[in-house]
């Protein structure tokens, strides 16, 4: 069979073409590893095509299956592609977060619909389709099994790759109420790779720089201690999250991740009200501990990328100049906003279409960026002016200057993955 894999920014409209290359070429989407996992599992008696995100769909190519995995924001966009292959002749099957969540939406317009893991189930899927016995509905079954992924480094993509991406954890066992990834399927499922598979695949990188795209590697500190331990040898550089409450605590984590080449922290802040931290049971976050997570991320001469979400309940419209003070007051290095989205399959969502709140279906403005949904205490339009006045002033060329040259302190490779998150925040505003 021709079976074409597509990646996540193959199917965005949002991105220039110059965008679209750039922030692939950094791998800032962290789909591209999900396509390659997905190829790296796929029989070697297939020919195998990788919809890579900065080239266009070909419709008119000559294929057998096409497997489309996507979250909420692109789902319009996904059915559509799908939709024109089917009448196409062409089998198509659909995964990720949003079928996931919808499983009977995504059966419309899908031959085949996988319900979670996607990389588990789908040589499970090629055999079925091989042998004409394709089923509608396919669902991962939850299991404590260590995390067995193959290397995706013979996966070889023609586009221009100044990064990579590895995963050696899978799951997040915290289930914020806001968080589509832990609520689905196995999404809260924490599992761990064999550590010899990580490092040998880290190793085989042809990159310098790499990111884990991993949700946390704060979950389990004794796996996270080893691979650290294991990869100073590697001599590489890379980029990785964690929680707010670890970093601010554990010195010795922060010791290891920089002697293993770590150059910057992302962390999800949030907000700075613990109302509303405690009501999303966001229970990794203690305000307090902002500031010293920081400053001992600094010590260890690593860069911290800080993500914050609005439209909380307990947000008021002071929330724009409380979250800008202190921003500005823990001298985060980058910097993201994202409004707050309920997206299906959460207690969020579940939540609010129970109290009649959920404003709009189309899932296309499921994007972090558009209020999909009425505030508690302010209005719509305060919330989206003041998501909108706060972006722009954190994305401001002065301020993104002043950011990333204040990096330049913890040393080049900080300063060039600050200068990098800055730039793309930038383009995705």
């Amino acid at each position: 069979m021709r079976i074409l894999i597509t990646d996540e920014m193959s199917l965005s409209n949002v991105f220039t073409s110059f965008d679209r290359s750039f922030l692939y070429s950094f791998s800032f989407v962290p789909t591209v590893i999900t396509a390659r996992q997905l190829a790296a599992v796929t029989p070697l008696v297939h020919t195998l095509f990788i919809q890579e995100g900065n080239r266009r769909i070909d419709f008119d190519a000559d294929y057998d299956v096409v497997h489309i995995n996507f979250k909420t924001a692109l789902a319009p966009r996904a059915y559509e592609v799908a939709d024109i292959f089917r009448k196409k002749g062409k089998r198509v099957v659909l995964s990720g977060y949003h079928p996931s969540a919808l499983p009977e939406e995504a059966r419309q317009h899908a031959d085949s619909v996988i319900v979670g893991d996607a990389v588990s189930l789908w040589p499970l899927v090629v055999r079925d389709l091989e042998t004409g016995v394709l089923q509608p509905l396919y669902t991962s079954t939850d299991t404590c099994d260590p995390l067995l992924l193959p290397s995706t480094q013979s996966i070889k993509l023609k586009g221009l790759q100044l990064t990579n991406s590895i995963e050696a954890t899978r799951g997040c066992p915290h289930r914020c109420d806001f968080c589509q990834d832990s609520n689905i399927r196995d999404g809260a499922l924490f599992r761990t790779r064999p550590i010899d598979d990580v490092v040998e695949e880290i190793a085989s990188l042809q990159q310098k720089i790499f990111f884990f795209t991993d949700f946390s590697l704060t979950i389990d500190l004794a796996y996270t201690k080893e691979l650290f331990r294991r990869m100073r040898k590697l001599k590489k550089k890379f980029i990785c999250g964690g929680n707010v409450d670890v970093l601010a605590e554990d010195e010795e984590l922060l010791r290891l991740s920089h002697e293993a080449g770590c150059i910057e922290w992302i962390s999800g802040f949030e907000t700075f009200s613990q109302e509303s931290l405690n009501g999303a049971h966001k229970q990794t976050n203690i305000v307090e501990d902002y500031a010293r997570a920081v400053r001992k991320i600094h010590k260890y001469r690593m860069a911290v990328f800080g993500t914050f979400v609005l439209g909380f309940d307990e947000d008021t419209p002071d929330i724009f100049e409380v979250m800008r003070t202190h921003i500005g007051t823990l001298g985060i290095d980058a910097v993201n906003f994202a409004l707050l989205t309920p997206y299906p399959g959460t207690p969020l969502f579940n939540r609010l279409e129970r109290e009649g709140r959920i404003l709009t279906k189309d899932w296309s403005r499921y994007t972090r960026k558009n209020v999909v949904f009425e505030p508690k205490n302010m209005t719509k339009k305060e919330l989206e002016d003041g998501f909108r006045t706060i972006t722009l002033s954190f994305s401001s060329l002065p301020s993104m200057g002043y950011r990333t040259m204040r990096s330049l302190s913890l040393g080049f490779y900080p300063f060039i993955a600050t200068f990098a998150g800055n730039l793309g925040q930038v383009m995705k505003t």
